[in-house]
C-alpha cells in the first residue's frame, strides 16, 4: 500500500516518539480526514520505513516551518491523552539520563498489549489462487497456499507450520503470494458482558397484549427485564435456557436493546473485614507528623522511614494514605515483589475499602488494562503494585510510598533501565507531594543521602508493644563438618534441626530460607572433575527432582540427567550443592508429620499458589515453609517463631561490590519474620548456617546492628570510589563470536574518551561470560563527577550504535546488577 503524503506547510504537524532505537522524534502531518484534535500524550498509528507502528505524540505544531511533504499519520488511537503532560516531561528527562530512546521509555509506561500492532504476513494473489484451483502444484507449495485460502496469515505462523523461509520466498518471487501488513487489534482488552434492557419508549402493556400475546416465553423474559432493568445475559440463562434466541426475537420486534458494557474482573482477592486506625505509639506519632505536614503543605519532600522489622511502618503508610485522601488527593504505594502486594493490599482494603487499583506483571494483560483504566478515569484514588505501578496515571498525587526501598527489584534491567526510587523522586517533585522510603535496612545510597541532608531520616527504633527482636545464633558450618565428617552434606545442622523439633512441638511455625531453587546445583564427575554445563551459557545445570530434568536458570535449556559422565563416561557422579527442592526432601524425611510448603519461582508459576501458601502460613495451616528470598521480605506472620537460614553464603562472594550489602539486608529481613508482634507472645529465634561466620555482612546480624554494618561498608566503598562516593556506568557487549565481541568492547573503551577524573575499567569478561549462546564483555566507567561519567557513557553508547548487527552494546547509567 502506498503511504499517502501531505503538504505539511498547509496544516498541523505532530512530532511522534516511536518505539525504535533512535533518540529522535519523527515528524508527521495530520491529514484533514482526521477530525480528532491531537494533543501530546495521545497515541497514533504511523508508517515508519516499511512498518506500521504505534507512537506517542510528544509535540504538536503548525506545518508552516516545513518545506516539502511529510508522511501523514494513519490513525489516532486515543480520544484523550494516555500520558499526561507532566508524565511526558518526567519520562523525557529520565530517558535522557538513562540514555534510552524516548519512544522506548514511553512504551514502557503504558500497559502492554493495549495498542493495535502490525505483523508481517503473506496473502494469496489472484495468480496464486488460480494455481491452487488448477491443482498442479508441488505438495509443499500447495500446503502453503492452502493455509492462505481463507485470508492473510502472519509469516511467523506459517514458519511455525514447518514451511521453510526459502519456500515462502520462492512463492513470493513467483507472484503466488504478496507480502502484506496484518493489523492486529489490542491483545489486552477489558472484559465486557452482554446486557439486555427494555427499549426506550416501549409501551409495556401494549407489547404484552399485542405482539407477545401468543409468545409465552418471550413475554416472560420481557416481564423479567421490566422488573430488573439492564441485566447481564448470563444472569438470565438459569430461568431461560434459550435466552439467546428469545432475546434476538425481542430485539427484532424492537422491544429490547442488546449491548455490551465493561465487566472488570476481580483482582483484589478475598473480601476482608474493616480495619480501623490503631492508636499510634509515641515513636509512630513522631515520625508521622512531618509526613502529614508535607502532605497538607503540598511539599515535595523525601523521607527515609528507617524502622526495625515489626516496628509499625505499615501503619505509618496507611495513615499517610488516609491523609492524602482527606486532602482530596491520590496515593501510590510500591512494593518490590508481587508476593508483597497481597499483604499491603489486604491492609489498604481493610482501611479504605475496594477503591484500589492493582498494577503488576502477575495480572493478565486484560486485567492490567482494566486496572489502568480505573486510575486513568479517576474512579479510584489508590494504586498499589510492584515497580511498574510507578507509571500509574494518577494526576493529583498526595503521597508516594516505596516499601523496602533498598530492594534491587526496583531497578528495571531491560529496555528503559530506570530505577523506581529515582523516577518516584521526579514524580513527587512534579506533583508537589512527599516521597516516603521505608526500610529496616536502607540502601547505603539512601542512608548516606539522609546523613547529608538530602533526605530527612525518621526512625522507629523498636518493635510494637516493646517486643524484643529475635535472638540470633550463627552456626559455623566448618565446625559442623568436622563433627559429622567432611564427606557428609550438611543441610540441617544439629542446632537448626533441634530448634525445629522444639518449635514444632510448641506449636510454632518455621521459615527456612535458601536463596537457590532446584534440587542440586550441579552434577559432578569424581573421575574427571567435569560438571554438566549449559551448552548456551557458562553456568552449571541445576537438577530439578520434580521434573527429573537438568535445567539452566538463564536460558531455560533442559535435558534429562545423564546415567554417566558426558565427558569421560564414568558412572561415578554425584549431586553437589543444594536447592530448595533438596531442602524440602530433607525436611519431609526428618519431620514426616509436619505440614509444609515450598515457595520459590518454580512453584510460584502456578497462578494463585503464592497467595494460597501465604494465606495458609498466616492462618497457621502450615508448620514449615521453605523458600527463596520470596519469603524473606516484608511479610507479617505472627505464628512464626523460628527462622532458619540454610546457607547464608549464597551471593556473598559474587564479583559485585554490593554483594555484602545484599547479604546483610537479606539476612536481617528474613530474621525479622520471627517473633513479630501479634497474638503469639513467644519470642523469636533465628539460626544462620554459614561458612563465613566472621564476615562483615554476617556478624552484625547477631545484634541486628545496621549501624555497624553501614559504617564498615561505607569505609570499603569510600576506599574504592563506589557509590555513594562515586558514580558508575556499566557497559555490556555481547556477541556470538568471542574474538569480535572482545575487539568491539576494546574499541568502545577507547571511545569513552574520559575526562581526567573518570576511569574506564576493562574490558574484561563478564562474571557470566557466556549467556544464551552469546559471549559477554564488560566495561565500568567510574568517577566522582556524575556529568563527566554520563558524558563518557553517552560517547560509548553512540559508538555502540554503530556496531555490526550481530553485536550488541548495552549501557546502564544506574547499574545495580554487576553480573
Amino acid at each position: 500500500m502506498t503511504q499517502p503524503l501531505f503538504a505539511a506547510s498547509t496544516g498541523e504537524v505532530v512530532r511522534v516518539a516511536l518505539p525504535v532505537p533512535a533518540d529522535d522524534l519523527f515528524d508527521y502531518a495530520v491529514p484533514a480526514t482526521i477530525a480528532t484534535p491531537i494533543r501530546p500524550g495521545m497515541r497514533v498509528r504511523v508508517r515508519f520505513r516499511d512498518r506500521k507502528l504505534t507512537g506517542v505524540v510528544a509535540e504538536t505544531g503548525s506545518g508552516a516551518c516545513f518545506e516539502g511533504e511529510l508522511r501523514a499519520i494513519e490513525d489516532v488511537i486515543d480520544e484523550v491523552p494516555v500520558i499526561s503532560a507532566a508524565m511526558l516531561e518526567i519520562l523525557t528527562d529520565a530517558a535522557r539520563d538513562a540514555l534510552c530512546p524516548i519512544g522506548l521509555a514511553l512504551a514502557t509506561a503504558l500497559p502492554a498489549g493495549s495498542a493495535p500492532r502490525s505483523v508481517s504476513g503473506l496473502a494469496l494473489t489472484p495468480r496464486g489462487r488460480a494455481a491452487l484451483e488448477a491443482d498442479a502444484l508441488p505438495s509443499e507449495a500447495r500446503r502453503a497456499l492452502e493455509k492462505l485460502r481463507r485470508g492473510a496469515r502472519p509469516t511467523v505462523d506459517l514458519r511455525r507450520s514447518r514451511l521453510s523461509a526459502s519456500l515462502l520466498a520462492d512463492l513470493t518471487q513467483d507472484g503466488w503470494v504478496d507480502e502484506v501488513d496484518i493489523e492486529w487489534q489490542p491483545s489486552a482488552r477489558p472484559a465486557t458482558e452482554r446486557t439486555a434492557e427494555i427499549a426506550a419508549d416501549v409501551e409495556v402493556e401494549a407489547a404484552l397484549s399485542g405482539p407477545l400475546k401468543h409468545a409465552r416465553q418471550q413475554a416472560a423474559l420481557f416481564r423479567r427485564l421490566c422488573q430488573t432493568g439492564r441485566t447481564p445475559v448470563t444472569a438470565l440463562t438459569g430461568d431461560f435456557p434459550t435466552v439467546a434466541a428469545l432475546l434476538r426475537a425481542l430485539r427484532d420486534r424492537g422491544l429490547v436493546v442488546l449491548d455490551q458494557r465493561p465487566a472488570p474482573r476481580d483482582v483484589l482477592g478475598q473480601p476482608l473485614h474493616q480495619e480501623p486506625p490503631v492508636e499510634l505509639t509515641p515513636d509512630q506519632a513522631d515520625v508521622l507528623k512531618p509526613i502529614l505536614d508535607a502532605i497538607r503543605g503540598r511539599e515535595a519532600r523525601s523521607f527515609l522511614l528507617h524502622g526495625v522489622t515489626g516496628s509499625g511502618k505499615t501503619e505509618v503508610y496507611l495513615q499517610s494514605v488516609g491523609e492524602a485522601l482527606r486532602q482530596g488527593r491520590q496515593a501510590l504505594v510500591l512494593v518490590p515483589e508481587i508476593t508483597l502486594t497481597h499483604q499491603i493490599l489486604a491492609r489498604l482494603r481493610g482501611r479504605f475499602g475496594d477503591d484500589i487499583a492493582v498494577l503488576h506483571s502477575g495480572l493478565r494483560p486484560g486485567e492490567r488494562v482494566e486496572q489502568w483504566q480505573r486510575l486513568h478515569t479517576g474512579s479510584t484514588p489508590i494504586a498499589v503494585g510492584a515497580r511498574s505501578a510507578l507509571f500509574a496515571p494518577l494526576e493529583n498525587l498526595g503521597v508516594i510510598i516505596i516499601d523496602e526501598e533498598h530492594d534491587s527489584a526496583y531497578k528495571n534491567e531491560e529496555g528503559f533501565r530506570y530505577h523506581a526510587r529515582d523516577l518516584a523522586t521526579r514524580r513527587a517533585k512534579s506533583a508537589g507531594c512527599p516521597l516516603l522510603l521505608g526500610s529496616a535496612t536502607p540502601s547505603l545510597e539512601t542512608r548516606y543521602a539522609a546523613d547529608h541532608g538530602a533526605i530527612r531520616r525518621l526512625v522507629l527504633p523498636s518493635r510494637i508493644g516493646g517486643r524484643p527482636l529475635p535472638t540470633v545464633k550463627i552456626v559455623d558450618l566448618n565446625r559442623e563438618r568436622e563433627k559429622v565428617g567432611r564427606g557428609r552434606k550438611i543441610i540441617l545442622s544439629d542446632p537448626l534441626a533441634r530448634a525445629m523439633h522444639e518449635n514444632l512441638a510448641a506449636g510454632g511455625q518455621t521459615i527456612l530460607l535458601l536463596n537457590r531453587r532446584g534440587f542440586s546445583t550441579q552434577i559432578f564427575c569424581f573421575q574427571c572433575g567435569f560438571a554438566e554445563n549449559c551448552p548456551n551459557c557458562d553456568i552449571a545445570l541445576t537438577y530439578h527432582a520434580t521434573e527429573q530434568q537438568l535445567l539452566c536458570h538463564y536460558c531455560n535449556h533442559s535435558v534429562p540427567p545423564p546415567d554417566q559422565c558426558s565427558k569421560c563416561g564414568a558412572a561415578d557422579t554425584a549431586l553437589l550443592g543444594l536447592g530448595t527442592e533438596r531442602v524440602e526432601e530433607e525436611v519431609r524425611t526428618r519431620f514426616p508429620g509436619a505440614r509444609l510448603a515450598r515457595l520459590d519461582r518454580d512453584t510460584a508459576q502456578r497462578r494463585g499458589f503464592t497467595e494460597q501458601v501465604l494465606r495458609d502460613l498466616h492462618q497457621r495451616r502450615l508448620d514449615i515453609v521453605i523458600g527463596t528470598q520470596m519469603v524473606a521480605k516484608g511479610h507479617d506472620f505472627p505464628g512464626v517463631r523460628l527462622v532458619g537460614v540454610v546457607l547464608a553464603d549464597i551471593g556473598l562472594h559474587l564479583p559485585d561490590f554490593r554483594a555484602a550489602e545484599r547479604t546483610f539486608q537479606l539476612l536481617t529481613q528474613v530474621a525479622g519474620r520471627a517473633g513479630r508482634p501479634g497474638h503469639d507472645l513467644a519470642p523469636g529465634r533465628v539460626i544462620i548456617q554459614t561458612y563465613a561466620p566472621d564476615h562483615d555482612a554476617v556478624r552484625p546480624v547477631l545484634r541486628h546492628d545496621y549501624e555497624a554494618f553501614y559504617a564498615r561498608e561505607l569505609q570499603h566503598r569510600a576506599a574504592l570510589g563506589y557509590p555513594p562516593f562515586g558514580h558508575l556506568a556499566h557497559v555490556l557487549v555481547s556477541g556470538e563470536n568471542e574474538a569480535r565481541t572482545r575487539e568491539a568492547a576494546t574499541a568502545l573503551a577507547k571511545s569513552a574518551d574520559p575526562a581526567e577524573n573518570v576511569q574506564v575499567l576493562g574490558p574484561a569478561p563478564s562474571p557470566l561470560a557466556r549467556l544464551r549462546g552469546r559471549f559477554r564483555y564488560q566495561l565500568l566507567i567510574k568517577g566522582h563527577d556524575v556529568a563527566a561519567v554520563h558524558a563518557a557513557a553517552a560517547r560509548v553508547r553512540a559508538a555502540g550504535a554503530r556496531l555490526p548487527d550481530e553485536l550488541l552494546a548495552v549501557v546502564d547509567t544506574q547499574p545495580v546488577n554487576m553480573l
